[in-house]
């Protein structure tokens, strides 16, 4: 009850994590209400049930705070698609299927409160963390390589792989499937071909994509 009087009657925040927390959750409702381009730090406040300089105390900017949102739930995103494709751990190339096939299931169920593949993915973009993204894949891909290449000596360009598929998931989430079995025979002739787009080529085509979703989006 403290607490609740607390934030009522915009006071200060005391337990930093907790403020954070609080600052974040409202900032994902003014998001998904009423668009990136209208989140500003006096609508956070106003969410929040805080002061301006509440705000402040805990971020630097509003793109902080955004940049600080998007990092978590792709955090959630990340955890969730371990979670999801963990019985695929002994077989390597189903677990690389599997991945992008949990992408595209999950943008079909939470299409109007995700931050990436909602209405304001376009906007997203820029703030979309790609180096969280690296160490999110190397948790769930680096050992069921290793134990590949172990059983059965075939060598992967895992960094290129992991580029690949970073690239793949946000294209997903973007724009997405209409369906799994669209999805899955289109990767299956991608593998088939033994190609795997490089580290810089995964970069260019990122970038590219980036541009052409923020122009499509005005």
């Amino acid at each position: 009850m403290a607490g609740e009087t607390r934030w009522g009657k915009r006071s200060r925040l005391d337990d930093p994590d907790q403020a954070r927390n609080h600052i974040l959750s409202a900032t994902y409702h003014v998001v998904t209400n009423k668009g990136v381009d209208k989140t500003t730090i006096s609508e956070i406040a106003k969410q929040a049930k805080v002061s301006r300089p509440t705000i402040y105390r805990y971020f630097d900017s509003r793109d902080e705070i955004i940049q600080c949102l998007l990092n978590k739930r792709q955090g959630d995103f990340f955890e969730r698609m371990y979670e999801e494709t963990l019985r695929y751990r002994n077989d390597f190339p189903r677990l690389v299927e599997e991945l992008l096939c949990f992408a595209q299931q999950f943008t079909a169920r939470n299409r109007a409160s995700d931050l990436v593949s909602g209405p304001n993915a376009g906007r997203m973009v820029n703030y979309f963390p790609s180096d969280e993204a690296e160490r999110h894949f190397a948790k769930i891909l680096d050992e069921p390589y290793q134990n590949y290449r172990y059983t059965t000596g075939n060598v992967v360009d895992l960094e290129s792989l992991k580029g690949f598929l970073g690239v793949m998931m946000l294209s997903i989430r973007l724009y997405p499937y209409k369906n799994h079995e669209t999805l899955r025979n289109q990767l299956q002739a991608i593998m088939a071909l033994g190609r795997t787009a490089s580290r810089e080529e995964s970069t260019k085509t990122f970038d590219s994509l980036k541009k052409n979703t923020m122009r499509n989006s005005r």
